[in-house]
């Protein structure tokens, strides 16, 4: 009976020593990870639509944002959505505009985000309030500034244009647009970006393609879009994560300059930042409502989606990337 309770006291003790290595452990691993710094993906990934059940975990690295310009903005805690249809403004198209809750005409400069929407057969006609307020639906920005779900780590202006009818994206009129934005708000004109699905997504992939060094944005995330050879050469100065579905048939991912080949292509050329491309396994079009979703930014360490689109364009400037860009 002593011998018995004798190594049960002694397993007890190890037991002890165990817990209390595993805190200072995890104290030092506090301590080295102070700098809010998060994870994101460095490796291409194939994911199922159930979070919990990802095929592949990649290689994930620090996520290393210069927060200078972005920690002087006041806390963003519920801005202004406001709609002007086609010719209310000298822009080139009707649009919704979001500015955060401490924006003022005259005081900080915000990172810009323009998101471009799909194909919508029915059009636009610029006139009808309504037609504008269609941009407020699914998930997408402008539809999780409506239903009150917009919580990016810092804030920003968006804006969501409104394609006219039966259009298509054409780099010079989002340049155009983007030129309007600048004139009219407080934007910071090294943190411009541009987001879209489908058709929108062709949009961000063509105006960086087509643009070239005129064009603005420091970094894209196109959805569901495919491109072409002749904009490759473009692409590749700019910093990308492409996202698509596997089981896409209205823009295939792997056929026809999808994002699975137009990255490689772009990859192929050696860019100082490599372009990323995330394909959701049992997926189809709808690749978006994923990615774009404020649960996108609410996921557990180790996840490879743990951090944001936003977060993730936040780590480029214009400023930062080399002088052909």
């Amino acid at each position: 009976m002593f011998t018995q309770l004798r190594r049960k006291a002694i397993y007890f003790r190890i037991y002890q020593y165990f817990i209390i290595l595993s805190f200072i452990s995890m104290g030092f691993y506090s301590c080295d990870n102070t700098s809010t710094e998060a994870v994101i993906p460095t490796s291409s990934t194939v994911s199922s639509d159930n979070e919990e059940d990802d095929l592949e975990q990649p290689e994930i690295l620090p996520l290393a944002i210069d927060s200078s310009d972005l920690v002087v903005l006041p806390l963003d805690t519920g801005g202004v959505h406001k709609a002007f249809t086609l010719g209310a403004t000298p822009a080139v198209f009707g649009h919704y505009i979001y500015t955060p809750s401490g924006y003022t005409d005259s005081g900080a400069e915000y990172p810009l985000l323009v998101f471009l929407h799909g194909w919508d057969p029915s059009g636009y006609t610029g006139s009808d309030f309504s037609e504008l307020n269609e941009l407020q639906q699914g998930v997408t920005p402008p539809g999780l500034i409506s239903e009150g779900k917009w919580n990016p780590s810092f804030p920003f202006i968006v804006a969501s244009p409104r394609l006219k009818s039966y259009d298509y994206w054409r780099p010079q009129d989002v340049h155009s647009f983007i030129n309007y934005l600048i004139q009219e708000y407080q934007v910071n004109t090294s943190r411009i970006y541009i987001t879209g699905l489908s058709l929108g997504g062709g949009g961000a992939w063509y105006y960086v393609g087509v643009m070239g060094t005129e064009n603005y944005a420091a970094a894209i995330v196109p959805i569901s879009a495919r491109g072409e050879p002749s904009i490759v050469t473009n692409l590749s100065k700019v910093p990308i994560w492409a996202f698509h579905g596997d089981s896409d048939t209205t823009v295939p991912h792997n056929e026809n300059f999808g994002s699975v080949p137009l990255v490689s292509a772009i990859n192929a050329r050696n860019p100082e930042v490599k372009a990323k491309i995330t394909v959701f396994n049992n997926t189809g079009h709808d690749a978006w409502s994923r990615v774009y979703s404020d649960n996108f930014t609410k996921r557990t360490q180790g996840d490879p989606f743990t951090v944001s689109i936003y977060d993730w364009l936040l780590q480029y400037k214009k400023e930062n990337l080399n002088e052909d860009n």
